[in-house]
């Protein structure tokens, strides 16, 4: 029950991260007419649904720092890969599954 909490917490921060996010990016994309700027319901569901995920999925890589078994470089390594593979699906998604060379390195300059 404990980690179910946790995963919730992490969810909702996820949310309020992602919220902020996408309503800084949509008021800069409306360029000075950021007072009658709307934002479509169904992009803000998506954003909602997707910074939720992202926020129980980080708290989730954290259990690989729970293995005590593991030396400290495997965890990081482990993590980060994990962690890469769950951002490029993500980006993925948004951009239509459109996949080339130029998308994976941008993709890959932008998680490190």
């Amino acid at each position: 029950m404990k980690r179910m909490e946790s995963f919730l917490v992490s969810g909702i921060s996820g949310m309020g991260i992602g919220l902020t996010w996408y309503s800084i990016v949509t008021l800069f994309q409306t360029g000075t007419n950021w007072k009658n700027a709307q934002i479509p319901f169904t992009s803000l569901l998506f954003y909602l649904i997707v910074s939720f995920v992202m926020g129980a999925f980080f708290n989730l890589t954290g259990l690989i720092f729970e293995q005590t078994q593991w030396s400290l470089r495997k965890q990081i390594i482990v993590n980060f890969f994990v962690s890469y593979v769950a951002f490029f699906a993500f980006e993925l998604v948004i951009n239509d599954l459109a996949l080339s060379v130029h998308f994976f390195l941008v993709i890959t300059g932008v998680f490190v």
